[in-house]
């Protein structure tokens, strides 16, 4: 028995191999955006200033 049976399958698919770098990127991707929100909640732009 020294077919299919041993053999091990790691990832049947592209996706399966990539998502072990786009997990941790997406979750960073969050923190900043949740950081990013809760900034500008705190610091409303003014509205008089010129940019």
């Amino acid at each position: 028995m020294t077919g299919a049976a041993t053999e091990l399958v790691l990832a049947s698919h592209p996706i399966i191999t990539a998502i072990p770098f786009f997990v941790p990127t997406f979750a960073v991707v969050a923190v900043v955006a949740v950081l990013v929100y809760r900034d500008r909640r705190r610091n409303p732009p003014d509205e008089d200033q010129d940019s």
